[in-house]
C-alpha cells in the first residue's frame, strides 16, 4: 500500500484573544482546530466543509505552516512540518501551495501578472534563466486557459475569474504536490465557478496533485471531492468517501448540511431549508460540554452533554463522532 503524501495527527490550533474590561484587558484562548487527524494521498481531493467559523481555513493554514499549530503533527512525505526548521520549510514550499478566496486581493496590483506568476520560480528555481522563466510562465498561462501575451498586463485589467486562473497559475508553476484551495470559487459567478472547478480537476488529472478543497458549498464539494470532512467548532464530525457521505450521512450535522442544499423545487421554500439547521453556532471561546453540536442537535440526550463522543469507524474509510450514529442510521433506513 502506498504511503500517504500528507498525514495530519491530532492537530490543534489556538489563538490568543485579549478582551477589554473595566479592570483592564483579559487574555483567553480560542481553540480554532481541535484534535484533527486524517491522511491524503497523491491525486486525491479531500473536501473540507462546515459553517463559517468552524476552523476550515485555520486547518489549511496550519498544514502549510502559515499559522503555527499548538499541538499535533503534520507529516509531509515523512517530514514533520510542525518541527521542521526554516531551511527545510523553505525547501518544501515549492511542493505546498495555496489558492486564496479573493482572487484580486491575492495578486500584487503593482506587478504585471507575468512577474507575479514568475515570482515563485525566482525563489525556488533560482538557477533558472530569465528566458526559461518566461517560457515556463507562458506555458502555465496556456494551461490555465489564458493567452501568453496577457503576461504584461496588470491584475486590474482582468475579470475575477481570470484573476483566479492567474492565482492558480502562480500556485502550479513550481510543480507542487499539494494544493490547498481556500474557498477558491465562492467569490465567482456560478458559470465561472464551474470553469474553475473543471480547470482544477484537469490539472489534477495531468499532474497527480493532491488537493485540500475548503468550501461551505456542499454542491461544489460533491463535484470536486473524493472524500469529504465535516467540521463543526473546530472538531471533526464525520469523514467519509463522497458518495457514502451524501447518500448515507451518519452524523446529524452532516445530514442537516445536506438537507439544507438548495433545490429547484417549488414546493420547498426557504423556511424548509432554514429548519434543516436551526439555532446559532455557540462561541468557540466557550464551547458546549461533551458534544459541541448538542445545542443544535435534534437527537441530543444527557449523555451528549456529559462526554465528548469518540471518533468511531463506520467502515475502513468512514469515521463519525456521535454517540447515537447507529440510532440515526436505523431511523432513516
Amino acid at each position: 500500500m502506498t504511503a500517504p503524501l500528507l498525514s495530519v495527527r491530532s492537530l490543534c490550533v489556538d489563538y490568543e484573544q485579549r478582551r477589554a474590561g473595566v479592570f483592564g484587558s483579559r487574555a483567553s484562548t480560542l481553540r480554532a482546530v481541535h484534535d484533527i487527524s486524517f491522511e491524503l494521498s497523491e491525486g486525491e481531493t479531500l473536501g473540507i466543509v462546515g459553517e463559517t467559523g468552524c476552523g476550515k481555513t485555520s486547518l489549511g493554514k496550519a498544514i502549510l505552516q502559515l499559522v503555527s499549530p499548538s499541538a499535533g503533527r503534520v507529516l509531509w512525505r515523512g517530514v514533520d512540518l510542525a518541527r521542521a526548521d526554516a531551511k527545510i520549510l523553505t525547501k518544501l514550499r515549492s511542493e505546498l501551495q495555496i489558492v486564496f478566496q479573493d482572487p484580486l486581493s491575492a495578486l500584487n496590483p503593482r506587478m504585471p501578472v507575468g512577474e507575479i506568476v514568475a515570482e515563485p520560480l525566482r525563489v525556488h528555481a533560482a538557477d533558472m534563466s530569465a528566458r526559461d522563466r518566461r517560457a515556463a510562465v507562458a506555458d502555465m498561462f496556456e494551461r490555465v486557459g489564458l493567452r501568453p501575451e496577457m503576461t504584461s498586463r496588470y491584475p486590474n485589467e482582468f475579470s475575477s475569474g481570470q484573476c483566479q486562473r492567474i492565482s492558480i497559475a502562480r500556485a502550479m508553476v513550481t510543480g507542487p504536490k499539494l494544493l490547498v484551495c481556500d474557498e477558491p470559487v465562492s467569490a465567482l459567478d456560478v458559470s465561472i465557478q464551474a470553469q474553475i472547478c473543471n480547470l482544477l480537476r484537469r490539472l489534477q488529472r495531468e499532474t497527480g496533485i493532491a488537493i485540500l478543497f475548503i468550501s461551505h458549498d456542499l454542491s461544489v464539494l460533491r463535484y470536486m471531492s473524493h472524500r469529504v470532512m465535516v467540521l463543526y467548532l473546530g472538531r471533526l464530525m464525520e469523514i467519509a468517501p463522497r458518495d457514502e457521505l451524501f447518500e448515507n450521512p451518519r452524523h446529524p450535522y452532516s445530514r442537516a448540511l445536506i438537507e439544507a442544499i438548495p433545490e429547484a423545487d417549488p414546493d420547498r421554500g426557504p423556511h424548509d431549508m432554514a429548519d434543516a439547521l436551526p439555532g446559532e453556532i455557540p462561541s468557540a471561546l466557550a464551547p458546549p460540554s461533551g458534544c459541541v453540536f448538542r445545542t443544535r442537535c435534534p437527537i441530543a440526550t444527557p449523555e451528549c452533554a456529559r462526554t465528548r463522543p469518540p471518533g468511531e469507524s463506520v467502515s475502513a474509510s468512514h469515521r463519525v463522532a456521535c454517540h447515537h450514529w447507529r440510532d440515526t442510521h436505523a431511523r432513516t433506513r
